[in-house]
């Protein structure tokens, strides 16, 4: 089961997100968060990636991606992306 956290914004209207979830979710400053609007009034907040980069090396093009610190940080990930996905399509 997903877990709910409730987020705030300040007087300037930022999003304050708390540590224990920006650690979790291996949120750095810099990253760009994207705010969609989802079903039913909610909405769905994920980073934003960075577009594949296709360099040459030794004549071939090779894609140049962000890597993740572990294996089981990806499976953790994705595991929380199909969750959060299939919470939005049910309404909850």
């Amino acid at each position: 089961m997903a877990q709910i956290v409730q987020v705030a914004l300040d007087e300037l209207g930022n999003i304050l997100l708390p540590a224990s979830l920006r650690e979790r979710l291996q949120l750095t400053p810099g990253m760009t968060l994207v705010v969609e609007k989802g079903e039913n009034g909610g909405l769905r907040l994920r980073v934003q990636r960075k577009p594949t980069v296709l360099v040459e090396k030794d004549g071939i093009l090779v894609a140049r991606v962000t890597a993740f610190s572990s294996l089981s940080n990806v499976t953790r990930h994705e595991r929380d992306r199909r969750v959060f996905d299939l919470l939005q399509r049910v309404g909850l």
